[in-house]
């Protein structure tokens, strides 16, 4: 029997229709085989700097007079000595006053009306925009498997990123873009936004952080707030996850701006190694920015969050906790009450 015309054509549509899904597929497979990359290439980078920088610390070590313990400090130190150890234990404190959480609805209005950024409205053009929650985490992911930092961080500054960001209460609850288990909950890659401008991409296992993903925090700074230290204009994590928090190997970051730095005061820049439940565990390197903007690069040990001290503390209960690379008599100082839940305090529970 002979085929009419006719009857080839639901044939060749359903053919056609199986190679667009086949492309689809591969296409999307592609996008993500991409992200994962990105993700592994930039925590496997920040490994590799690891021990490159522990290699040539091993090596400073070698070359430099030593091998003796650190003598205890003396009882009678100069005043001068005890300024340096003051001025050593807030270069550990990454000072972040603003108020954890969403703040109430009426601090966010002043007497003149709304609170303002550089004089303008923070939440401009998020009514004219009139964009989803989900289409922005949709264009921001776009960037996000890209490593395109930049436009991930002009975006956030936008009036309607913001104000999706300003309508979450806490840290416990999210909104979320990219793939989902069987049960609904976020599994694979994805995307999502927290409350004071706090964002994550990376993988995802049963609803929570696990695997490799970098988390960031912007920092928006209102006109009239006179306490925070508007040094820091983000904060970042890229590493490993296990139960939302950082836990394995990563590298905690901090883009400063110098010129707002406290006179005297030293800030920290990048802190690499091992964490435990968001706090340093492990051997740890450290790069610090003072005020003048002069970097410093520094090796400590910590555990669960308690720096290990390389010497008896001081008549004002401080101890030294971190060794510069350069000069193994020269300290970072901390006091002795200060000494726990060190680590991404913004992310611990």
């Amino acid at each position: 029997m002979k085929l009419k015309k006719s009857d080839l054509i639901p044939a060749a549509a359903i053919i056609v229709f199986l190679v667009i899904i086949v492309i689809l597929c591969a296409v999307r497979l592609s996008q993500r085989g991409r992200a994962e990359e990105n993700l592994h290439g930039a925590l496997e980078e920040t490994v590799n700097t690891l021990e490159a920088e522990t290699q040539e610390s091993e090596t400073d070590r070698e070359t430099l007079d030593g091998g003796t313990e650190m003598p205890a400090p003396s009882e009678t130190e100069t005043e001068e000595e005890g300024d340096e150890a003051v001025s050593g234990a807030e270069s550990l404190t990454a000072k972040n006053h603003l108020p954890a959480g969403k703040q109430k609805e009426e601090e966010k209005t002043t007497a003149q009306g709304i609170r303002t950024i550089n004089g303008n409205d923070p939440f401009a053009g998020a009514e004219e925009v009139n964009k989803t929650n989900e289409d922005m985490l949709s264009e921001m992911t776009y960037y996000w498997e890209r490593n395109n930092l930049e436009a991930i961080s002009d975006l956030a500054h936008l009036g309607w990123y913001m104000k999706m960001s300003d309508s979450l209460a806490d840290q416990d609850t999210f909104y979320y873009y990219g793939e989902r288990n069987a049960q609904g909950q976020p599994e694979g890659l994805g995307t999502a936004c927290y409350a004071n401008n706090e964002y994550y991409y990376g993988e995802w296992v049963n609803g929570k952080r696990e695997g490799v993903g970098r988390w960031i925090k912007f920092y928006m700074y209102y006109d009239d707030d006179k306490v925070s230290d508007r040094a820091y204009t983000v904060h970042m994590y890229l590493g490993e996850w296990a139960g939302d928090l950082p836990n394995g190997e990563g590298q905690e970051h901090y883009d400063l701006d110098m010129s707002q730095a406290a006179k005297e005061d030293r800030y920290i820049q990048n802190v690499i190694g091992t964490f435990r439940d968001g706090m340093y565990s492990g051997e740890m390197y450290l790069t610090t920015l003072d005020w003048r903007d002069h970097q410093e690069e520094w090796n400590g040990l910590a555990e669960e969050g308690v720096w290990s001290p390389y010497g008896a503390a001081t008549s004002r209960r401080e101890v030294p906790v971190c060794q510069d690379v350069s000069n193994e008599d020269n300290y970072l100082w901390i006091t002795v009450r200060s000494n726990k839940n060190r680590g991404i305090s913004e992310l611990m529970p």
